[in-house]
């Protein structure tokens, strides 16, 4: 975004008051041009830059005493300029030598400028003076000096934009605080009725009904057609309205040499600018003078603005016909009824030539007699160019959203605000979009319109061109980003549709939409909704569940159980400590398993299927014997851990069962049974003995033993228990723990440990 250069008028303005020469310095340096060419058209031009500087040291004055301006610098200066030139004007005639100073004894006549007596006593100076200084400084550098807001930026502290948008509020409260002015002074109800929609009816808000009543009031009311020619000057030509109040008749010879206008015309203007501000009583002599002062008012305008012709100042001139007859003395110099030679001078006709009769002039009353000498020759009266100064019209444009906010799937209104008949076919080239953000453009013209009706979009970088093709009634080119009605009289409704923006700023969610046709301009704005943020997942302990299943003594089984609901998806997560492992088994039915992943997702996320596993009995600490499940469904999560026990001591693990003799497969042997209860898997035994006994070799099949004799110890394992290992002991006499077997048996769950004595004796019981 563009920034202001330096100060604002307003911070030097406040430094001046503290003390700082130099800061009005640069004040004096940014209007010591416009100053001096105001004093040129008071005074001789070697005269001016005195003036000028006079007036620089009176403003100066004024702000070291805490007076002067705040703001407005230049339209304080400029009046300043002009008061100091009635001082000197006053101090000039006071020190006149005369014989006779009776006539100097009465007070000193006040210095009046008559062009201004007018206005000032008028609603528009009242309602200008009404504004706050900052409106007031932006209305006359825009309006009344015509410079760019650029230029003006750094005066006000704003960026161009800003004196942009200042500018245009201060336009709006201008018009409505005139009307206000008026209002005040309404007596009849009727004037009152047609004075309160006078600003509607500049702009072209009123209805066709309400229209026409107010063109009826005009035409039979003088007073409030005065008032209305007053509001289309406050509405369009600014100049011709603000300058004179500040400036005086010099105030029109300062635009006139800024902008270009020859100096000849000025005195025209002061006159014309009388007309238009004088009392409306004076115009209501009759319709014929409400038309010479809207021409006078129109024609000011013009000149002051740079327009080469007048614009139409009311839609159509009074029904009234003057009651004046026509003057009865004719001119006395006429003029010839043939060109002269180029080679003799003209002929003036002499003072004392006779008065021609009454009945030689045009006669208004018989429309047969012809207007000029019929020898005269007739010059073609040129159609003179419409006018070109832009007036702004609110009316003009409206944004609004479709009924029911638009259609879904993209289907584009047409001018009804319904969906366009001619869309299902393709016929309005607009192909199917984006319809988040649907929007509807409506274009009121006036009655009969002829004038091109162009619509111009500009749009945020958060946004994109909202159109494909050319709607039903316009002709749109996106590398302008333009449409053209092609209907002027009627413009069709033109549906534009956004898509929703990801993010972005205001202003890269703000689109603008302006509008013209003819004089008529009207610009509106509308911004996107940002997006709302991002749903955050939260926590629902209502959404996991860890199931224990049935029991097994060698390992934990677990269901894990989704609660349902409506979701896209649903996914599982199992973390686990080192002593674990992956505890599902290939694809579980309603589940899709990534092991190396450690997920799950649900094939039907509404309703999720029992998802089934089972860990192995761990060794070790207990964070590598714990898990967690990590549960997302749509926004929802939960999560559930537990830590799995390690093997447990159980007596009921282990029996050393000594066999009945009908059943012993070796009687001359000890034979102990070692058996193992609930297990079928691995199961370890670890043996030992005194040393009254010996292990003797000979083992079952499905174990594996490993021994050494002198340790007296034995390990046998089997990875699937089927069958007790049957050992076979020889024993020399003796008792205790020389007689005794010790025998610890583990599966991955559980361990247990038992003892026997084997006696001896001749006989092995």
């Amino acid at each position: 975004m563009e920034t202001p250069e330096g100060p604002s008028d307003a911070e030097l303005i406040s430094r001046v008051r503290t003390g700082d020469l130099e800061a009005y310095g640069e004040l004096f340096a940014r209007h010591h041009h416009a100053a001096e060419r105001m004093a040129r058209q008071l005074v001789p031009a070697n005269d001016a830059d005195d003036l000028a500087s006079d007036a620089f040291a009176k403003v100066l004055d004024a702000l070291r005493n805490g007076g002067g301006p705040d703001i407005s610098f230049r339209a304080y200066l400029l009046t300043t300029v002009r008061r100091v030139h009635v001082d000197r004007i006053r101090s000039g005639r006071k020190v006149q030598t005369t014989d006779d100073i009776a006539a100097y004894e009465r007070e000193p006549q006040g210095f009046d400028d008559p062009s201004v007596t007018g206005f000032e006593s008028g609603a528009a100076a009242k309602a200008f003076a009404s504004l706050p200084e900052r409106w007031q400084a932006v209305l006359w550098h825009t309006e009344v000096e015509g410079e760019k807001p650029a230029t003006i930026a750094p005066m006000l502290g704003l960026t161009a934009n800003g004196v942009s948008a200042l500018a245009y509020r201060a336009r709006e409260g201008l018009r409505q605080a005139y009307l206000q002015q008026h209002l005040a002074d309404v007596a009849g109800d009727r004037c009152r009725w047609t004075t309160e929609r006078l600003g509607a009816y500049v702009r072209g808000g009123l209805t066709k009904r309400e229209n026409k009543n107010v063109r009826e009031h005009l035409d039979d009311c003088a007073k409030c057609t005065a008032v209305y020619l007053e509001l289309v000057e406050v509405n369009s030509a600014l100049p011709a309205l603000l300058a004179p109040a500040l400036l005086g008749t010099a105030g029109l010879g300062y635009l006139a040499a800024a902008s270009g206008v020859k100096v000849g015309i000025v005195g025209f203007l002061a006159t014309g600018w009388q007309k238009v501000t004088e009392n409306s009583t004076r115009a209501a002599v009759g319709g014929g003078a409400v038309v010479v002062v809207a021409v006078a008012a129109v024609i000011a305008a013009m000149a002051l603005t740079g327009n080469d012709t007048p614009q139409a100042a009311i839609s159509k001139p009074p029904s009234v016909q003057p009651t004046q007859a026509p003057p009865v003395n004719p001119p006395v110099n006429p003029p010839p009824s043939a060109k002269p030679p180029a080679v003799k001078p003209p002929v003036v006709a002499p003072t004392t030539k006779p008065q021609p009769e009454p009945t030689q002039p045009v006669d208004s009353t018989d429309p047969t007699q012809p207007t000029a000498p019929t020898s005269a020759p007739t010059t073609p009266v040129p159609t003179p160019p419409e006018p070109t100064t832009p007036i702004f019209d609110e009316g003009l444009l409206t944004i609004s959203m479709p009924p029911g906010g638009g259609a879904p799937g993209g289907v584009p209104y047409g001018s009804s605000g319904v969906p366009d008949a001619s869309y299902e076919s393709g016929a309005s080239g607009v192909s199917i979009e984006s319809a988040n953000s649907p929007w509807l453009i409506t274009i009121k013209v006036p009655a009969s319109n002829a004038k091109p009706v162009v619509v111009g979009i500009k749009y945020g970088s958060g946004l994109h061109w909202p159109l494909s093709g050319n709607p039903a009634g316009w002709t749109c080119v996106k590398a302008t980003g333009t449409c053209t009605a092609t209907n002027p009289a009627a413009p069709a409704k033109l549906p534009i549709s956004f898509a929703d923006p990801t993010g972005g700023t205001t202003a890269q969610r703000t689109f603008t939409v302006s509008a013209k046709t003819g004089r008529l301009y009207d610009d509106d704005s509308e911004t996107l909704d940002a997006p709302p943020p991002a749903p955050k997942p939260h926590l629902d302990e209502n959404l996991l569940k860890l199931v224990a299943g049935k029991t097994d003594l060698e390992g934990y089984l677990r269901t894990i159980v989704i609660a349902p609901g409506t979701r896209p998806s649903v996914t599982v997560k199992i973390q686990y400590g080192s002593a674990l492992s992956w505890p599902i088994i290939g694809n579980p039915a309603g589940w899709k398993c990534t092991p190396s992943a450690r997920t799950c997702t649900a094939t039907n996320p509404s309703r999720p299927a029992p998802l089934y596993g089972s860990f192995a009995v761990p060794d070790g600490g207990s964070a590598a014997r714990t898990y967690s499940v990590s549960a997302t469904a749509g926004l929802l999560f939960d999560t559930d851990s537990e830590t799995l026990a390690g093997p447990q001591a159980d007596e009921s693990l282990l029996q050393i069962i000594t066999p009945d003799p009908r059943h012993d497969p070796n009687p001359l042997v000890y034979n102990r049974f070692l058996t193992i209860n609930g297990t079928t898997g691995r199961v370890t035994l670890e043996i030992s003995w005194g040393r009254n006994l010996a292990l003797l070799p000979r083992f079952d099949r499905g174990w594996t033993c490993s021994r050494t004799t002198d340790v007296r110890r034995a390990t046998c394992t089997t990875a699937n228990y089927k069958k007790p290992l049957n050992t076979e002991w020889a024993a020399w006499p003796g008792s205790g723990a020389a007689n005794t077997v010790t025998v610890t048996a583990t599966t991955p769950a559980r361990h247990d440990t038992d003892t026997v004595v084997i006696p001896p004796g001749k006989s092995k019981r």
